[in-house]
């Protein structure tokens, strides 16, 4: 020991004397506490016996931590050494530099206090609350709110948990019986229902939401209000177009999907037209619903639709059929078989993460998510009020798989980072076919859903975070994250006569007909031509420098 500690030990055990007697005496009765810790750096080195003598042997244990041995813990318990004791001690060591308390540190999870989150089981599953450690806003960088459409059969203003997040469209006020903002409907103040032509976004007097209503509450009943459950983002404005209601026979048809879908559109186009001054930055619109046994050649408009929905920064959320076993490619299915990359399809899993009764195809389904027995909303009618069921479990199906995949869309935007919010200020559509590749990338594997969807993974949201962030900060370029999805054929639906539109050197094309048999098509340049066969789907392969793509195209007649 060096001169200078010894004296320093010298005077010191005089100091420490009653310490020691103090310590023997509590020690001697045997009171059985915790230990408490208090890590301090020094600018020197020392052993830790040279500590235990420094301090009168007054602490349970020292421990060094780091090799340099400039770092300990002092381990101590207050009923035998106060705190404030055990830190004058330390406080007068050679060398002190400074110390602080060492308290129990416990994983970060961000869990919401609404009082029947824990009957939410799908929403570990999907990672949604590892997602919510790095963001529960509804509101994004730039200052955008994240708006969410749910077309589907209502939802009503009144219910508990979604109070704050049901969009207003300030700009038509309510009850002045004008079309404020020239859109075509008068006081659109909440949004739209199509079926009572109306702004009652409630469905019918009857039936009051009952699809609807479990539906938006998987995307964005309210987080963290004590009330209820909470959907995947806590934060959002849920814009509810009511194009059907929940009768069991409803009378719902494709002009109503177009009206509602276009209803979307307007806000968008309004909200960018605008810079934001007006309209909504709608970012996904969810579709729990759809038509078994029809093809795009059938629907040819409104496939059109998603494209133009997709140009305006608007990512596009379907549900496909829930027979269980059908190939949706060679059975139909729509608005699943719409070829546009603006769409994401979507069939459902168990608890178990295994195919749950739904549709598959590994060409036309991008992923699955959880689908069975569904804990959510229910809707807020007086028999479910009287009857405590304005919260239940029981939905199953793809209906309830979708939302979690469009709430997704919503986590994405309201993450973005500058770079991702610069891509969709500068090109909408751009930006809609990013989030697309996010999630996509994003699937955890599953071995029961190879051959069922195009990726063979179920939505996992944390991850498409994190493929985000790789984008976001420079390891993976534009052309990357974008893969296939810089390519499009236009226009598509069409008569044969294509224009392949193209950010990157096209090497070669090739044709195959749906069943994947090789045919004869022209192609010059960028400009394809299949006028000469019948209307159906066809894929065309195109072959960049880097890589190989398949595309769908639809062909009317």
């Amino acid at each position: 020991m060096s001169k200078e500690l010894s004296i320093f030990v010298l005077m010191r055990k005089l100091l420490l004397l009653s310490v020691i007697l103090y310590t023997q005496t509590a020690i001697s009765s045997n009171i059985q506490v915790e230990l408490k810790g208090i890590i301090a750096q020094f600018s020197n080195s020392f052993r830790v016996h040279e500590l235990d003598e420094l301090t009168g042997y007054n602490f349970i244990q020292i421990k060094a931590l780091n090799v340099e041995q400039t770092i300990f813990v002092f381990q101590y318990k207050e009923q035998q050494t106060p705190e404030y004791q055990a830190i004058n001690l330390i406080r007068q060591l050679p060398y002190y530099v400074l110390h602080q308390e060492d308290t129990e540190i416990k994983l970060r999870s961000t869990l919401p206090n609404d009082t029947l989150f824990n009957k939410q089981w799908h929403l570990p599953i999907i990672k949604a609350t590892q997602a919510w450690d790095l963001n529960r806003k509804g509101v994004n960088k730039a200052g955008d709110t994240i708006v969410i459409a749910v077309i589907d059969d209502g939802l009503h203003i009144n219910h508990p948990d979604f109070q704050g997040n049901i969009w207003i469209n300030y700009a038509d006020t309510i009850g002045n019986g004008i079309d404020d903002d020239s859109n075509g409907y008068i006081d659109d103040h909440y949004g739209w229902n199509f079926v009572g032509n109306d702004n009652d976004i409630s469905d019918s007097n009857y039936y009051k939401a009952g699809h609807g209503t479990p539906v938006a509450g998987i995307i964005g009943a309210r987080g963290n209000n004590i009330t209820g459950v909470t959907g995947i983002m806590w934060n959002v404005k849920l814009m509810i177009v009511n194009f059907t209601d929940t009768g069991r026979f409803p009378n719902t048809f494709q002009s109503d999907v177009i009206k509602a879908y276009n209803y979307v559109l307007h806000q968008r186009k309004l909200y960018n037209s605008t810079n934001g001054q007006k309209g909504a930055f709608v970012v996904a619109t969810n579709a729990s619903w759809g038509v078994d046994g029809k093809f795009p050649n059938q629907a040819p408009i409104w496939c059109s639709l998603y494209d133009t929905l997709g140009k305006y920064g608007i990512t596009n959320v379907s549900a496909a059929t829930n027979n269980n076993g059908s190939l949706v490619d060679t059975d139909g299915d729509l608005p699943t078989l719409c070829p546009s990359n603006h769409l994401i399809t979507v069939n459902s899993t168990s608890s178990s993460d295994k195919h749950f009764n739904s549709g598959f195809s590994p060409i036309s389904i991008d992923l699955s998510a959880p689908g069975s027995s569904i804990f959510s909303t229910g809707a807020y009618t007086k028999a479910n009020i009287d009857l405590d069921r304005i919260y239940r479990s029981g939905f199953s199906g793809t209906s309830f798989a979708t939302p979690m995949v469009t709430a997704a869309v919503g986590v994405l935007h309201s993450y973005a980072c500058e770079r991702v919010l610069d891509s969709i200020k500068t090109n909408p559509a751009k930006g809609s076919l990013m989030m697309r590749k996010f999630i996509l990338e994003g699937v955890d594997p599953i071995d029961d859903l190879n051959g069922k969807n195009v990726t063979g993974g179920r939505l996992n949201i944390k991850k498409s975070m994190e493929i985000m962030d790789q984008y976001c900060y420079g390891y993976v370029g534009t052309n990357s994250i974008l893969s296939s999805h810089n390519l499009s054929l236009y226009p598509n639906p069409g008569n044969g006569s294509i224009q392949l539109v193209s950010d990157v050197s096209i090497q070669k094309i090739e044709c195959f007909d749906f069943s994947g048999k090789h045919i004869d098509c022209n192609v010059k340049g960028s400009n394809i031509s299949i006028e000469h066969l019948s209307s159906g789907m066809y894929f065309f392969k195109i072959y960049t420098q880097n890589s190989t793509h398949s595309l769908k195209y639809l062909k009317l007649h």
